[in-house]
Order: C-alpha cells, then sequence, then structure tokens
C-alpha cells in the first residue's frame, strides 16, 4: 500500500521529513556534518500559524546525530528561501537525469524571478539527500 501523501511543508510534511532524515543522514555515512535550512514565503493562510506568511526548518547533522527543528537558521551550509507556489511543484518533483535539466530550469527562473535564493555551499549535500527528496516527493500533495 502506498504510503499517506501529506501537504508541502504541512506538520505532517514536517514529520515525515524528521522521520527521512535520519535514515538517509545514515546511508550517507556516520562521518557527515551538513546543516540546512529551508525558508517557504507567502505560504497558504491555514498553514501560517505565527501569522508571519513563512514556515522554515533548519538541521544539524553530526557523528550520525541528527538535530531536526523547526524555525529559520543563518549558520547553515545551505540555506534556500524560497515562495511556495513556486518551489511546490519542484517539491513534487522526482530528480533524476529524466529531470535535471527541467528541474534547474525552474530553480533558475525562480532566481532571476526573485522568488528562490540559495546561499553556501551546495556540493556538501550528498547524493542518498537527493533520493530523500525523491522519496519526500511521492508523499507530497
Amino acid at each position: 500500500m502506498p504510503a499517506e501523501k501529506v501537504e508541502f511543508a504541512s506538520p505532517a510534511w514536517m514529520e515525515v521529513l524528521s522521520e527521512l532524515l535520519p535514515i538517509y543522514a545514515a546511508r550517507a555515512g556516520s562521518d557527515l556534518e551538513l546543516s540546512l535550512c529551508e525558508v517557504f514565503l507567502n505560504v497558504p493562510s491555514h498553514l501560517d500559524t505565527d501569522g508571519g506568511g513563512k514556515i522554515a526548518w533548519h538541521c544539524r547533522l553530526r557523528g550520525g546525530a541528527v538535530d531536526f527543528r523547526l524555525g529559520e537558521a543563518d549558520d547553515v551550509d545551505w540555506k534556500t528561501t524560497t515562495d511556495y507556489a513556486f518551489i511546490l511543484p519542484y517539491a513534487r518533483q522526482i530528480l533524476d537525469a529524466s529531470t535535471a535539466a527541467s528541474s534547474q530550469s525552474h530553480i533558475d527562473e525562480g532566481v532571476k524571478a526573485g522568488l528562490h535564493v540559495s546561499i553556501g555551499d551546495r556540493r556538501k549535500i550528498p547524493p542518498e539527500f537527493y533520493a530523500m527528496h525523491n522519496e519526500l516527493a511521492l508523499r507530497t500533495l
């Protein structure tokens, strides 16, 4: 039976993400040291619990431990700030060789339009995390 689908950036989606992070971090190896943050702007009103128009999460991975938290962090290796509606199709897309060009084109368009900003060293993200993205994409409404 397929896994239940959850709304992008909802509390249920954050829960799935927090469950997947330790699995994929372990696959990347116990020596993984990485910190990430994603900020979603202009979120739908029913997800905007504090009235600020954004939802954020961050995590710190070190020595096999995963510290996942809601909220924004600036002192991370890779941070993405993006418009919710803009990134939603990407969040649902499977990333592989057949979608690489269209995925990158979508992100490039968002950067040009001021809807997507990434800061940091993307090379620090292990390949296993793209597989995690794909597993989460299959569950994302």
